[in-house]
């Protein structure tokens, strides 16, 4: 007789479910790590703008130039600021979904141990039926042979 763990198709959707929640994490993660390169890179076009503005100081140059390059370091900021939400918005979202891979991790291995479980009563159970059909053999060979020895004897 063959192990049929009844929760098997449970168990099957429960692997499935975890592995599509592990593909939302990667993504997830792929695209954290595209916002923090872009905040890194507006990050580093705001200094980088800001030594050139600090040279143009020294040569003495226009006061609408300096005025661009403040409004242009304004709007730099805010876009910092708005990569800054985004990068904290991803997060949570990434939290969200290591949360709900926990859970289904859980569930997963939860009905894995239950499976084991059932798994070790069927295997006792088989065993204990071999040895009840290997006791009978037994009881019966010496009983035939217990019996040819008494009708030899007579």
């Amino acid at each position: 007789m063959k192990f049929c763990f009844k929760f098997q198709k449970l168990l099957d959707i429960e692997k499935f479910k975890e592995e599509e929640i592990s593909k939302e994490l990667k993504t997830a993660q792929k695209k954290l790590q595209e916002e923090k390169k872009m905040e890194l890179l507006l990050k580093s076009l705001l200094e980088t703008r800001q030594t050139e503005m600090t040279k143009m100081l020294q040569t003495f140059a226009d006061a609408s130039t300096f005025v661009l390059f403040e409004s242009y370091f304004a709007s730099l900021n805010r876009d910092i600021i708005v990569q800054k939400s985004k990068i904290k918005k991803i997060s949570e979202e990434i939290e969200q979904v290591r949360q709900k891979l926990l859970h289904v991790f859980k569930k997963r291995k939860l009905l894995e141990k239950l499976r084991e479980r059932h798994k070790k009563e069927f295997d006792d159970q088989e065993k204990r039926l071999e040895i009840k059909k290997l006791d009978e053999i037994a009881t019966s060979r010496f009983y035939h042979k217990h019996i040819r020895e008494k009708d030899v004897l007579e």
